[in-house]
């Protein structure tokens, strides 16, 4: 069985000495990912230390004022939406990466801002608070994917996904598309809907984060090894995200913590994983060796020869 592609990351990384760390502890097989929240400054800075390194770029990168929104039917959220990604393009180009992973968009015409604060106040209007079946965190529920506002949006999404997948193919690069948790606004939540997306074009690819399906496998009420076997199982899964969360019993946080923590499934997600073909990417936010170390253990254990 070939060892899959292992990396890290950087959005937990917040300075060039904690890149260079993490180097000297993990060595030369080293492998990142680019962070949305990468500023062109600090990208600038660390390029000496991860070129050549560099497995994926979470888009966009380098960060910019509004997320992309596929999802709009307003033509300059869209206009703007793909000229940042062909600067994020560029970026993994740059840095040699094989895939960008993309939040395809939102339940609105609105350009979405990355800061959080402007964020908020625009998924505190009365056009997302309708939808909301856990206060706490702006969670939906399993009915949400079905509202035709939802499907409208999600329909443009899709159109606009081929084509900027084709784009990204042309230049040798895959385009994933990220499942996100279930709060209000969020394009593509379940397994369904990732299934859907892996069929819509062979240039288009997906990033199966398992910390949002968890969570939204909590909120729709789906089993949740069922449904990353059901997303692996398309053959299109590029790259992934590896992180737990304290979700459950009425709780839903997306906490990107520790993939060792919150008695959470590792093993049997590794298990799923590790046939797929797919990058295994940590997207944790703290301690970057550990999980590392953690992530190098489970594969050593699922890899291992078998007596007969």
């Amino acid at each position: 069985m070939t060892t899959p592609l292992t990396g890290i990351s950087l959005v937990g990384m917040k300075t060039v000495d904690d890149i260079r760390a993490y180097l000297d502890y993990i060595g030369p097989e080293a492998r990142f990912e680019l962070s949305y929240t990468t500023q062109p400054g600090f990208l600038e800075e660390i390029a000496p230390l991860v070129e050549g390194r560099v497995i994926s770029v979470h888009a966009c990168c380098p960060a910019t004022e509004y997320f992309p929104n596929f999802g709009s039917a307003d033509p300059e959220v869209i206009q703007t939406s793909f000229e940042d990604m062909e600067t994020t393009l560029r970026t993994a180009l740059r840095f040699g990466a094989s895939a960008v992973v993309l939040h395809a968009g939102y339940v609105t015409d609105l350009a979405m801002p990355a800061v959080y604060s402007r964020r908020k106040a625009i998924i505190d209007r009365e056009e997302f608070r309708r939808d909301i079946r856990h206060p706490d965190g702006a969670i939906c529920g399993p009915e949400y994917p079905f509202q035709p506002h939802y499907r409208r949006h999600a329909d443009i999404a899709r159109q606009q996904l081929v084509t900027l997948a084709r784009r990204y193919a042309d230049a040798g690069v895959a385009l994933a598309v990220e499942n996100l948790n279930p709060r209000v606004g969020y394009l593509f939540q379940t397994p369904d809907e990732m299934v859907e997306l892996a069929h819509l074009d062979p240039t288009l690819y997906l990033c199966l984060d398992v910390g949002h399906l968890y969570i939204s496998a909590q909120a729709y009420g789906f089993d949740y090894l069922e449904g990353i076997q059901k997303i692996a199982g398309t053959g299109k899964v590029a790259t992934t995200h590896l992180h737990s969360n304290r979700s459950g019993n009425g709780r839903f946080e997306d906490d990107h913590a520790n993939f060792y923590d919150n008695a959470f499934p590792d093993k049997e997600i590794i298990a799923i994983l590790s046939t797929c073909g797919a990058a295994l990417v940590l997207e944790t936010l703290e301690d970057p060796v550990g999980n590392t170390l953690h992530l190098t253990q489970r594969l050593t254990e699922k890899l291992a020869p078998t007596e007969d």
